[in-house]
């Protein structure tokens, strides 16, 4: 796995970029690494993590990053493939709904934000809390670097 240069362009690289709400990453962290490698994915955004802790780990060749309040409930995670796991450089775990890495990749920046929206039926403050802090981290991204939002925002279409 890793960048793909791309026709024409000297210098250039191609990231495959996903994201996925995986309902818990207990016991699937090996299985959803493989998957990744599989699909020849090199960031993936996860949410639902449901793990506790600010911590990063390997996982069967990918690094993951994750963020999580409360055991068993929302928590969310980036995976980094072998060839990029360098060239993160900042990282920043806001909650359990929201986390963002930093990498320079190719003498671009590219930053990386995985969100775990809350759903229609919690509270408007928590909800609210949500919002405004995907906002200010999307703010706080200088327009010269790249941004990829992955996440589950629990959007509902139509009347409820």
């Amino acid at each position: 796995m890793g960048p793909r240069g791309g026709k024409g362009n000297k210098g250039a690289c191609r990231l495959m970029i996903g994201s996925w709400n995986i309902g818990t990453l207990t016991g699937k962290s090996i299985e959803l690494a493989k998957i990744l490698q599989k699909r020849k994915v090199n960031i993936a955004c996860v949410q639902e993590t449901r793990w506790v802790g600010s911590k990063a780990r390997n996982a069967d060749g990918l690094k993951l990053w994750y963020s999580g309040r409360v055991k068993g409930k929302n928590g969310v995670g980036i995976l980094v493939d072998t060839e990029l796991r360098e060239s993160v450089v900042e990282v920043r775990r806001v909650n359990d709904r929201l986390m963002a890495i930093k990498l320079v990749v190719g003498g671009s920046t590219l930053n990386v934000v995985s969100t775990y929206a809350p759903q229609a039926g919690l509270d408007e403050e928590v909800k609210r809390h949500f919002w405004e802090g995907l906002d200010k981290v999307v703010r706080g991204i200088p327009s010269t670097e790249k941004l990829f939002i992955g996440g589950d925002l629990n959007g509902h279409i139509g009347f409820r």
